[in-house]
């Protein structure tokens, strides 16, 4: 039983506890916020739905996520005053929709809200036909008019009377909006070959700020795809790319993006100068994070010695975080810490001069770039490392009087394709970095990932949910497993759960006509189903995808070659159109092209041996020492029943006795069996 606002209900507290709507009985914690809401909110359903369809009412879609600063000051502003409330449940069909439990639901609408104003983000308030089409869309509106723009009560009026006055045309702008977000680009064969590519490094290299670092001159996200591809330039010796990528790597690990008592990052930063975050932390940052500065600090090493061991520390600081503030009894990882804190935005992870005197007891120069006069407000200073890190027991005794704070909430999901990106961040970090207990980390989590599967094999969204996983799921966990399988080369069992992945992806995603793969399974509440090319603070589907198919066909697995062709076909034309938002494909270009051309390419490494053999550990080490990209290795016994599944194992002998023998192969060839671990160094250059 709900009780709701009604017309003649416009009395109460604010957040009256007897207002309760639909989602009281929803797990998602942001959906939870609004279920004392007097808004008759509904959770995405076809009761919705047809309820907008039997008394011809339009929908109000309202798209967000717990740890969403202007949703909540919405929450609070708007969706918690019952005059609003009662507007909207007589003329209306409210939903509410969690943008991480239904990505593929949010990524149809974000599109359209693009297309009628262009721009978009969060909270997303669309206006929907019942039969789900789209005709209007704003983001966050004051309570009230002001600095020029409209009330969010004024925009409700003029939907109201369009809906009434003028319903033919908001159908016809329905039309374009639904032909706008299925719309693909045809494909195109300029562009996308190795000059392509160079074109598009020398474009990223252009587009990052030559003075702060990172892309663009207003705010800064980290865009880590985008770096992954910057990282790949920046081995190649591209021109521009090392000094970019540095200049990026040290303005989010020095300035305010970086949580540096804590460890962790934030999302992004609100000024070119990396001073001031946006105070949530989300898994898929902190995932692809910690894998780009492991590989940074790898390759770094002996070139830049003093930033590669910064980048090392980084990456020790974000697994802790991981582990410590973000870890479920489960395995799994939770997807986020909340922007909003209960000591105002930002109280947590700031402090005024005054307390950090309290705490340290010292003299001007106060540590961490904290000051009277503060970089944010009331007087408060985000800290900042620009002048080096102070003394460890400086931030043990700031980060202890922190603690003492109460927490910004964390949102308990937990997003497989979040963690899938874990699970490939801890392997390879631990590979690196000669962390054996992080690689033991990520085969917990992949084992809670895997647990967590549906009886015809696929993957939930969430854990622990019903609802079925996307796209991105599929693919980011079937990477992050090749990664564990890197760090873990003779557990084949690996390899084999990344490959039964992506038979699933095969049979469920697939467009046989078109190529390429949908975001989603056909589902009856979606408008149309979506493929995805472009990368943005995630990777896309198509292009995790792209990477997972090249890395299994190195092996020689069981896999169709023209899936890879037909994938880069259907997505060359976003390639040429929108290079720099398509990093992922481009990687996999690169890797194509330089396994034909460059003797220092992609390259397969067996070895044939007992796991146990100190000769077989050793050439595991020399394996394991540097970042190489697009290398894999594999390691087998010679009875490996792998062999049978995978080419690249097949007809490798061991030595003498059971001695280990290493086979490298590029570009198709294999070397003569490799018998020390020395010489392998030596070939590994």
């Amino acid at each position: 039983m709900y009780r709701v606002a009604s017309p003649d209900d416009l009395v109460g507290a604010e957040g009256d506890p007897s207002w309760t709507n639909r989602l009281v009985h929803e797990t998602s914690p942001y959906l939870l916020q609004h279920a004392h809401n007097p808004v008759d909110w509904y959770p995405w359903t076809p009761e919705a739905f047809e309820k907008a369809r039997r008394e011809d009412r339009p929908i109000l879609l309202s798209i967000g996520y717990a740890a969403c600063h202007w949703c909540h000051v919405m929450e609070h502003e708007s969706f918690s005053d019952p005059e609003v409330a009662a507007f909207l449940n007589t003329h209306f069909v409210p939903i509410k929709v969690d943008r991480e439990e239904r990505p593929d639901v949010d990524a149809i609408y974000i599109e359209a809200l693009f297309a009628l104003q262009g721009n978009a983000g969060w909270p997303a308030n669309l206006f929907l036909f019942p039969d789900l089409r789209p005709f209007a869309g704003i983001t966050y509106l004051p309570p009230v008019s002001r600095h020029g723009m409209p009330s969010f009560r004024q925009v409700l009026d003029q939907v109201r009377t369009a809906w009434d006055e003028q319903r033919a045309p908001l159908g016809s702008r329905g039309d374009s909006l639904k032909g706008i977000i299925g719309r693909t680009l045809p494909p195109n064969q300029e562009g996308i070959d190795r000059a392509g590519y160079e074109r598009t490094i020398t474009a990223l290299v252009g587009s990052h700020d030559p003075r702060h670092g990172g892309q663009g001159q207003g705010q800064k996200f980290p865009q880590t795809p985008s770096l992954e591809l910057l990282l790949l330039a920046a081995h190649d010796g591209m021109p521009g790319a090392p000094g970019a990528l540095v200049r990026a790597l040290r303005a989010m690990a020095r300035g305010g993006l970086y949580d540096h008592l804590g460890g962790g990052f934030h999302r992004y930063c609100v000024d070119r100068a990396w001073t001031v975050p946006h105070f949530e932390k989300m898994l898929y940052d902190n995932a692809q994070l910690l894998r780009l500065y492991a590989r940074a600090s790898s390759l770094l090493e002996g070139r830049d010695q003093a930033f590669a061991e910064e980048c090392a520390q980084v990456v020790r600081e974000t697994v802790h975080y991981l582990d410590h503030d973000l870890s479920d009894e489960s395995g799994a990882f939770w997807s986020s810490e909340d922007a909003d804190d209960p000591g105002g935005e930002g109280f947590f992870y700031t402090f005024t001069a005054e307390e950090a005197r309290a705490v340290l007891g010292t003299e001007e120069p106060l540590p961490y770039g904290i000051t009277t006069e503060g970089n944010f407000e009331h007087g408060r200073t985000v800290l900042s490392a620009w002048d080096g890190r102070p003394p460890e027991d400086v931030r043990q005794r700031l980060l202890l009087h922190r603690n003492r704070r109460r927490r910004p909430s964390v949102d308990h999901k937990r997003v497989v394709a979040w963690n899938g990106m874990a699970v490939g961040a801890l392997a390879e970090a631990g590979r690196l970095l000669g962390y054996e207990v992080w690689v033991d980390r990520a085969a917990t989590c992949a084992e809670a990932l895997l647990d967590a599967r549906h009886e015809d094999g696929s993957l939930p969204r969430l854990v622990g949910s019903d609802a079925p996983g996307t796209l991105e799921d599929h693919a980011c966990l079937a990477d992050g497993l090749l990664d564990l399988y890197q760090a873990r080369p003779h557990e084949v069992r690996w390899l084999d759960e990344a490959l039964a992945i992506v038979q699933v992806v095969t049979r469920s995603f697939s467009d046989p006509e078109a190529g390429a793969f949908f975001q989603s399974r056909p589902r009856a509440d979606l408008i149309l189903r979506r493929k995805d090319f472009q990368d943005g603070a995630e990777p896309s589907g198509n292009g995790r995808m792209a990477s997972v198919l090249f890395r299994l066909i190195g092996y020689g697995a069981p896999i169709e070659h023209r899936l890879l062709d037909r994938l880069l076909e259907a997505g060359s034309g976003f390639m040429a159109r929108a290079p720099l938002a398509t990093p992922d494909l481009w990687a996999v270009l690169r890797a194509l092209t330089a396994r034909v051309t460059d003797p220092g390419g992609p390259f397969e490494l067996v070895i044939v041996g007992a796991q146990d053999r100190p000769e077989t550990v050793q050439m595991l080490k020399e394996w394991s020492r540097f970042w190489r990209p697009q290398g894999i290795a594999a390691v087998i016994t010679p009875a490996a029943e792998a062999a049978e599944r995978y080419g690249l194992f097949a007809k490798r002998p061991a030595g003498e006795d059971g001695a280990p023998l290493a086979y490298l192969c590029r570009r198709g060839v294999c070397s003569v069996p490799i018998s020390s671990p020395e010489d392998l160094a030596s070939a590994l250059g």
